[in-house]
């Protein structure tokens, strides 16, 4: 065992340094027990080895010497296992009482010195058991001293073995007691003083620290007395101790109407569901946080919407002290998300009827038109022989009107389900993937097709980029009117998007009407000369601003035109090398 640790084991380290902090009384009285156990055990001790071998006394004195010693060593170890304070300072001073008392039978009755102790007991009782004990021990000591004078003057019971007759000697221990017992009371005096010190520093410090806290807690009250939001506070059993001025407004119930209720039995409405009332009595039985939505009857019937916030406050211990109960006003909200969830409603109802309108347009619209062609088709052949130039120009007439009008339900159809077909996405290597596209277009002779250098590999929705590409290559070779086509497709990084570019040197499009070739059903030729729905762009529109990016056109007129629309890239894996096919089309180039 170590010097330290031995000094702690002797000192009852342990002990004090679990005792709290804030109590300063029990520390102080634990120092003034442990000087003054120690102080008398040690001088019982050196008492005793006087009286044996210095003296040569034996029997009873020293025997009782010894045993008082032992019983406060005892006494004093016995501390750290039972942690009862009050009784070990009872057992200490009855220990240090009862030796002075039998001391005094061998060392001269009421001439002992040792009665100069006396004070220090009385005093050390009273600052280690309190004043009802300090004056039990005044009054065993006034009775002390007249029975021994009563003794010393009446009987033959006193004998001063323990100091003998020596007049120097006598004088020598009051001496050297008077000192002692003067050094005890100025110890435990300078103790008292060292305490009071200690406390008013303490209260000090506790004021300072308690009119910061009413500082806060006027700035919290304010907070809380003001704000537009209710809070209900409660005591440690739930029961409610306070309501500021916004649960007022918010309930229109008073402070007395809630007084010493519980608020998880009022915090119900007409809309509250069982499973709130269930999560909300839980959390308040196992004073956990809770936040939930409720609608509530004013004190008038009106009915509100509340948010409602559940927070227990612990002390140190993590004992519950109260709850604080939180309301906001979410009528508003509440109400905006109502309309929302009908409008939300309203839409799946309107796109249920689109779906509808569109399957009657695709089988009950058809059907007469396939009807008329064909038996346009039967008047022709049964005709034939007898029919005119005049009907015959019309008959034709009928026919490309009724495909006309079969085409425009057909694109009517795509334009509707466009933003519909969903896919997963895909990882697409751009270079492959735009030459199997115009390897499924199929090229005309006159007509080439020069792609960019950069040409990464994204992962994407490969049905949608193909229907906008689709459409837009068809456009740029369908509306040519070179006798040599030429086509440049290329793609550049901006950052969250790429840009496609869809270039051709055709006639170019009119400023005036760039906008309008992307509006359904609009076309820019006649129909009687270029056969066209008007619903290409229309899908392409639709489908890239779906995707989150936009479209546009840049074009002169007699150059050509520029298609641009930018596409979320999700993820640009690399850029891949050239694709390289032995028999690849001679109508691709790359552009450089």
């Amino acid at each position: 065992m170590t010097r330290s640790s031995l000094f702690k084991k002797l000192f009852l380290t342990e002990y004090y340094e679990g005792i709290p902090e804030d109590d300063i009384i029990a520390k102080q009285r634990f120092i003034l027990f442990r000087i003054f156990t120690l102080f008398s055990a040690i001088g019982t001790i050196i008492v005793a080895l006087q009286t044996y071998f210095f003296l040569n006394v034996r029997g009873f004195a020293p025997t009782a010497l010894v045993m008082l010693t032992v019983i406060l060593v005892l006494n004093y170890f016995a501390l750290l296992r039972h942690k009862n304070n009050k009784v070990t300072y009872w057992v200490m001073v009855i220990s240090i009482f009862a030796l002075i008392h039998i001391l005094t039978y061998f060392a001269g009755g009421i001439r002992n010195s040792g009665m100069l102790y006396l004070g220090a007991i009385i005093l050390t009782t009273f600052m280690l058991l309190g004043n009802k004990a300090g004056k039990v021990f005044t009054v065993l000591s006034f009775i002390h001293l007249i029975y021994f004078y009563f003794i010393t003057e009446n009987t033959d019971w006193i004998s001063n073995i323990l100091i003998g007759d020596d007049k120097m000697m006598i004088d020598q221990d009051f001496l050297i007691t008077g000192i002692l017992s003067l050094l005890l009371i100025s110890a435990q005096c300078n103790s008292l003083e060292s305490s009071k010190n200690i406390v008013i520093q303490r209260v000090n410090l506790s004021r300072i620290q308690l009119q910061e806290k009413n500082e806060e807690l006027k700035k919290l009250s304010l907070v809380a007395s003001k704000t537009n939001n209710g809070v209900i506070i409660t005591d440690h059993k739930g029961r409610t101790e306070w309501v500021n001025e916004g649960f007022t407004k918010l309930t229109g119930f008073s402070f007395d109407q809630i007084l010493h209720r519980i608020p998880t039995e009022i915090l119900k409405g007409p809309e509250s569901s069982r499973a709130f009332q269930v999560e909300l009595n839980d959390a308040f039985k196992s004073a956990d946080t809770y936040n939930g939505e409720l609608q509530k009857f004013k004190s008038d019937g009106e009915t509100i919407w509340l948010q409602i916030e559940m927070t227990p406050i612990l002390d140190e211990h993590d004992h519950l002290e109260r709850f604080v109960f939180i309301l906001s006003d979410i009528q508003e909200r509440k109400m905006n998300q109502f309309k929302m969830e009908e409008y939300l409603r309203n839409l799946e109802k309107t796109n249920q009827e689109l779906d509808k309108f569109a399957y009657v347009v695709s089988h009950d619209l058809k059907a007469p038109l396939r009807a008329i062609g064909n038996l346009t088709g039967l008047i022709e052949m049964e005709m034939s022989e007898k029919m005119t130039e005049v009907a015959g120009s019309s008959f034709e007439t009928i026919k490309g009107r009724v495909a006309r009008m079969e085409a425009l339900i057909n694109g009517l159809l795509a334009y509707a389900r466009a933003d519909k077909q969903t896919s997963e996405l895909e990882t697409l290597n751009m270079d492959k993937y735009i030459h199997d596209l115009i390897d499924f277009i199929g090229l005309p002779a006159n007509c080439k097709i020069k792609l960019g250098e950069f040409m990464p590999v994204i992962r994407t929705d490969r049905i949608k980029l193909q229907q906008v590409l689709i459409n837009l290559i068809s456009n740029s070779i369908n509306y040519n009117d070179k006798e040599d086509i030429r086509i440049n497709v290329t793609i550049e990084d901006k950052g969250e998007f790429l840009q496609f570019s869809v270039e051709d040197n055709g006639p170019g499009i009119d400023p005036k009407y760039h906008e309008k070739v992307f509006v359904i059903f609009q076309t820019l030729q006649p129909r009687d000369k270029f056969e066209s729905t008007g619903v290409g762009l229309a899908i392409v529109k639709k489908i890239v601003e779906d995707m989150g990016g936009e479209i546009w056109i840049d074009s002169l007129m007699g150059i050509g035109s520029s298609f641009r629309f930018t596409w979320p890239k999700n993820e640009i894996a690399q850029q891949p090398e050239p694709v390289t096919k032995t028999n690849q089309s001679s109508h691709l180039k790359r552009v450089s």
